[in-house]
């Protein structure tokens, strides 16, 4: 009878386990329906603090060389917390690209990383 009841709390676990990854990778892969456009996109989250404020200098640099072919979006995350919350911004500052469907393609935390994000954006457009 125990190893029955072992057995069961066990699957029970897993399901439990199971149901918040998919949850998890399920809320932070897709661009919300609302935002999505055609054009891929780039997420900002930031605070008001001197790294953020760094890595607004690359939010403002994708503006100006990707001249209207990618939309920006930014968010505070102490005003937009269900939307930090829906994207597990865990690092912040936090940009992430999204592509024309809304598919998440990458993730960058530091300023020198953005030679990687502007591959990823020539990629997709």
């Amino acid at each position: 009878m125990e190893s029955i009841s072992a057995v069961i709390v066990f699957a029970l676990i897993f399901v439990v386990v199971a149901y918040f990854f998919v949850n998890i990778t399920q809320k932070s892969r897709k661009l919300l329906p609302e935002f999505i456009n055609g054009k891929p996109s780039v997420v900002f989250f930031w605070l008001d603090n001197q790294t953020c404020r760094a890595m607004s200098s690359i939010v403002d640099k994708i503006k100006n060389d990707f001249n209207g072919s990618v939309k920006v979006l930014t968010f505070n995350v102490v005003k937009n917390y269900e939307m930090a919350e829906n994207y597990l911004v865990f690092d912040i500052p936090l940009i992430i690209l999204f592509d024309k469907e809304g598919n998440q393609v990458i993730r960058i935390t530091k300023p020198n990383e953005y030679p990687k994000l502007e591959a990823k954006l020539k990629e997709i457009i």
